[in-house]
């Protein structure tokens, strides 16, 4: 950030300053707006670069973005009459530039990192001959003797090289514990665990992204689950789906043993066999969980109450000594408690070391990373029973060869098998080639919604990581649609960039998404996007009239489907006889991948093989998938009660991102016992993303919907009331983060009325309020009203109970919201409060009451009030230098807000505090780096204002330099440095240098952001009145015509032109 974050749309004084030049004289009608694009596409072989030893650049010699410094309108010219400018430190500034040194000044405090950064540029520059030996060993010494800082500055946005990084694959993050133990001797233990010590676990976790839940069998259980025999093979796939966290309480009681096994839990755990005599359920769960294979038992933790006396009531008191003997001597975790409390302790204590160990905090995965895994999960459940196909495999390949356009779209019916296709297709290919970036983004995986900017975001975030980018990702969604193409442009022509976006159909069509508009029409050559999608679905009209070669997956053929069945059923020890493999494989409905393993996996869980051929007939009834998944539900129905079935499904349908197993049994009633049944029976078409239960495919949705909500479409109303009550209910309901996910979601949906007052919760807010949610926040209160959520806020905040220091934090970032939501008023007195409290809980002199000053400061700069935000911003910059030390990138953050604040007023003044505020970052960036060329930039407005455009050509140039050095040659903010250059040549009475650099500006421009753009037109007007100069009458009326026609489609697309952005 420069100085103070911009909000130009309500800031008029700067909207004037700005403002592309206005209309000379009117122009004649125009012919044709295209007949520009031509012009930009001549200038488009102009791009030679700077390099140090080059002088100014020529007009044949510059590209970038709208505003990203002082912008200058034609009407601006210098005054002659103006003194020049008094000497100051940018000559000694520059000529530092050019050698790469600056003073001995050093950060009081650096980072780590930063310091070696440091010593590797010193040392750089004294074998280049910069520095002589003493000056190098005095730097050396000084950055040596340097404390290194315990929290981050601001991060770093600018310069980006190449150079990538090797990432391992990202475990699962999630914890699910099995909690074995029996159920009459234990009910207390389980208490004090489920509400007193699980609560704490989850919160832990939920803090470093890690999703919770505990697994607890023995609540719940009937009498007709233990006859039916299926208990056992419960309990034993929950200890599968938990490893390795398992927890055995050990009391008195040897438990329940089975009268009899079924023969499948016995082929499908054969370890039960080789028991011998009968086991207790308890006693199996803990052979299986932790003592069959000790070595993998690694977080296995025991607990035996101390009571030597073992029952003698017959619960099989030897074989109670048995088992607790075997557990003394496995080596396992194991201790020992008397009364519950205790046991809590050890738990707490035990458990939280044992997911730390399993994740450790140094290896917490960023956002980037947790994407990926989320995705790479997903396609991993898509390789299964795939049924490879060499020709297809090969044409994907051939057209990525040769296709000279930007992208390839696959295509097909639904449930045909799009995302398997993809899913096997990067594996096999990047096994093959190796040195491709492959961004896999299957749309609906995760809990993320789906969104293209979730999308562009994946995107932007891997571009970053793997070059190295140092420009921060913008938070705002609009400015990072616009930003999009210009990121593509960083990939490195040296390296191949692909993009798999599986499901464009599924994006939800906010701003017309579907329209597929925010996919660049001009991708650059290294970077090639693969998109599936529906046929015939919007994402499918609008991308295939670009032109892109197009894939179309067919379905099976009668000799695939065969093999695929014998595949399946092979896994499973099962065949179908050949009357019923044909019945099954010419019907035309089998085609479908996704239809033929559902039918397949019910037919595998039939029980009955004498009737078999009728089951085969019932499910071939169905015409579509869909009506296959309704028949699967009515299955369910028979096998378990037909209400449970219903709410738990309705229920997942009708939430936002679906539910855990904890918040199903709290909207149901259900049992852990109950859930784990149907969860079993429903693997194939429920899945598990980040703990959250959705179905694993639209049909299933769309079956549901069908099924239970189509006549009845109240239901879907009662069903989020009853999540509403769910997710507003106490703290021992609903987590913080999941709160946050549905709540303001289901009201939205229901009773947009009540969204105050959750959004009003300071816990929510905290969720939303993030650099990707933000935009979420602010949707949700405009669909009540934006002008109640400053008194809404503000009422919250007075309600906040918390320590002094909390409270100060808290109103710094209510107020930081309000300015966004344009409530300027009450941002302000929070702002003032907010002073108080910090002074109050830290003293004058702290970094939190110098960022209270500094945003007290720029809520008045926003206002366009800069006398009143003065004495904060020279209070915050006072409190920084104090605290913080003079090289601080806060202090130079808030000496660029000072020159904002005084470049219209005092120039000299502002002037002064930008170049301190250059000396900071030289020592911080070192002299290549793209806010050293914003500073320049804006000095040479300066300078051009004080009637000195040698120094003003100087500076700008410098920037010029450094821009394309540092973001490359296509980069919007080096074309807004060749507009500013430009405009300094052009009122400085030299047009034909002016004119070139115009068109290079305007090439980028347009290959950036299309020809309709504030950027564009500004540069078009700067053209025609260079035009005017150089005495072309005809380019003259040309060019104002083309600027009048953007500034007209922008005022239809309520785009307000000259407004800034920021870097």
């Amino acid at each position: 950030m420069q100085g103070f974050m911009r909000h130009a749309s309500e800031l008029d004084k700067y909207k004037e300053k700005y403002k592309a030049p206005p209309s000379v004289a009117p122009p004649p009608p125009s012919p044709s707006f295209s007949s520009y694009s031509g012009m930009a596409c001549q200038t488009s072989g102009v791009t030679p670069s700077f390099s140090r030893a080059q002088p100014a650049p020529t007009p044949a010699q510059t590209t970038g973005s709208p505003v990203s410094g002082f912008r200058r309108t034609p009407t601006s010219k210098p005054t002659a009459t103006k003194a020049k400018a008094e000497s100051s430190d940018v000559d000694s500034l520059l000529a530092c530039l050019e050698e790469g040194v600056v003073d001995n000044a050093t950060p009081p405090s650096m980072l780590p990192g930063e310091i070696s950064q440091a010593l590797k540029k010193l040392e750089e520059v004294h074998t280049a001959g910069f520095i002589t030996d003493e000056q190098y060993q005095e730097r050396k010494q000084q950055l040596e003797s340097l404390v290194p800082l315990k929290t981050a500055p601001i991060p770093k946005s600018g310069n980006w090289v190449v150079n990538r990084r090797s990432r391992s694959a990202m475990k699962k993050r999630q914890v699910r514990v099995f909690l074995s133990s029996t159920f009459l001797d234990m009910q207390g233990e389980r208490d004090e665990l489920l509400k007193n010590v699980f609560p704490k676990i989850k919160e832990q976790c939920a803090k470093r992204g890690i999703f919770f839940s505990e697994v607890d069998l023995r609540w719940g259980i009937t009498a007709e689950q233990s006859e039916s025999g299926d208990v056992l093979s419960i309990c034993l796939n929950e200890i599968d789906k938990c490893r390795p966290f398992f927890i055995s309480l050990i009391g008195d009681r040897y438990g329940w043993v089975p009268d009899t096994i079924k023969p499948d839990i016995l082929q499908k755990y054969p370890f039960i066999s080789q028991l011998g005599t009968p086991r207790s359920v308890t006693e199996m769960e803990i052979l299986y969980g932790a003592l069959n294979d000790v070595e993998s038992a690694s977080r296995a933790l025991f607990y035996m109450r101390n009571n030597p006396n073992i029952s003698e009531t017959g619960d099989n008191p030897e074989k109670m000594r048995d088992l607790k003997h075997r557990i003394r001597i496995s080596g396992l975790p194991l201790k020992f408690y008397n009364q519950p409390g205790d046991l809590a302790k050890h738990v707490l204590k035990d458990l939280s070391d044992s997911i730390a160990n399993e994740f450790p905090e140094d290896q917490d995965p960023d956002p980037l990373d947790a994407q990926n895994s989320a995705h790479s999960a997903y396609a991993e459940t898509k390789k299964r029973n795939y049924l490879w196909n060499s020709e297809v495999y090969e044409s994907l390949c051939d057209k990525l060869r040769t296709s000279e356009s930007g992208g390839i779209l696959v295509v097909g019916p639904a449930g045909i098998g799009k995302a398997s296709f993809l899913s096997n297709w990067r594996e096999r290919f990047s096994h093959e080639q190796g040195n491709e970036i492959v961004v896999s983004h299957y749309i609906g995986c995760t809990n993320d919604r789906a969104l293209n900017t979730v999308v562009v975001l994946h995107i932007m975030q891997t571009i970053k990581r793997e070059f190295e980018i140092v420009d921060e990702v913008p938070a705002d969604p609009k400015e990072m649609l616009r930003e999009f193409p210009r990121w593509l442009t960083f990939v490195p022509q040296s390296c191949r960039l692909i993009v798999i976006l599986d499901g464009a159909h599924r994006l939800e069509n906010r701003e017309s998404a579907l329209e597929m508009r925010w996919i660049p029409e001009e991708i650059p050559p290294q970077v090639k996007f693969i998109i599936s999608m529906n046929s015939s679905s919007e994402p499918h009209i609008f991308l295939n009239n670009r032109g892109w070669p197009t894939m179309y997956l067919q379905g099976f053929s009668e000799q695939q489907k065969t093999e695929y069945v014998q595949n399946y059923l092979s896994e499973y020890g099962k065949s179908f006889t050949l009357s019923q493999m044909q019945r099954i494989t010419r019907c035309q409905q089998t085609d479908s991948p996704l239809f033929l393993r559902a039918l397949l996996e019910e037919l595998r869980l039939f029980g009955v093989y004498e009737q078999l051929d009728s089951k085969i007939d019932w499910y071939l009834g169905a015409r579509t998938p869909e009506e296959l998944f309704k028949k699967i539900i009515l299955r369910l129905e028979n096998d378990y009660t037909t209400q449970f079935v219903q709410d738990t499904l309705c229920s997942i349908y009708c939430s936002r991102m679906g539910l855990s197993e904890k918040e199903i049994m709290g909207v149901t009633g259900a049992t852990q016992m109950q859930l784990s049944q149907l969860l079993m029976a429903v693997s194939e078409y429920v899945s598990s993303k980040s703990g959250l239960l959705c179905f694993f495919h639209e049909y299933m949705s769309q079956a549901v919907q069908s099924y239970y909500l189509e006549s009845k479409p109240y239901l879907v109303n009662d069903y989020r009331q009853k999540l509403v009550a769910y997710f507003s209910s106490g703290p021992g309901n609903a987590d913080k983060g999941r709160k946050a996910d549905e709540l303001p979601w289901l009201l939205s949906q229901t009773n947009p009325e009540q969204l105050p007052e959750a959004l009003t919760d300071l816990e929510v807010f905290l969720q939303l309020y993030t650099q990707t949610r933000r935009y979420e926040l602010k949707h949700y209160w405009l669909m009540v009203h934006e002008t109640t959520v400053g008194e809404c806020m503000r009422r919250a905040v007075d309600n906040y109970n918390a320590q002094p220091a909390q409270v100060g934090k808290m109103l710094n970032k209510v107020a930081r919201f309000l300015r966004e939501m344009l409530d300027y008023a009450t941002a302000k007195a929070l702002l003032r409060r907010a002073i108080s409290v910090n002074v109050s809980a830290h003293g004058e002199y702290h970094e939190s009451v110098g960022k209270a000053y500094y945003l007290l400061a720029e809520v008045f700069w926003n206002a366009t009030e800069l006398k009143a935000a003065e004495p904060f911003a020279l209070k915050a910059l006072e409190i920084r230098e104090k605290v913080l030390g003079p090289n601080h990138l806060n202090v130079a953050m808030s000496l660029c807000g000072l020159g904002e604040i005084f470049v219209d007023s005092n120039p000299a003044r502002a002037q002064s505090y930008l170049e301190r505020a250059l000396k900071i970052r030289l020592l911080h960036f070192g002299p290549n780096h793209p806010l050293i060329a914003r500073i320049l930039q804006d000095l040479s407005v300066i300078a051009d204002s004080q009637g000195d455009p040698e120094r003003a050509v100087q500076l700008c140039t410098r920037a010029c330099q450094i821009r394309e050095k540092t973001l490359g040659p296509m980069h919007p903010h080096l074309a807004t440095s060749l507009e500013s250059l430009a405009a300094t040549y052009k009122l400085k009475g030299e047009p034909e240098k002016a004119e070139p650099l115009l068109k290079r500006a305007i090439n980028i421009n347009n290959k950036i952001h299309g020809p309709v753009h504030p950027s564009m037109e500004s540069c078009l007007r700067w053209l025609a009145l260079v035009a005017q100069d150089l005495g072309r009458a005809a380019e003259y009326t040309r060019y104002l015509r083309d600027a009048d026609l953007v500034k007209e489609k922008l005022a239809a697309m309520n785009i307000t032109v000259g407004e800034r952005v920021d870097e």
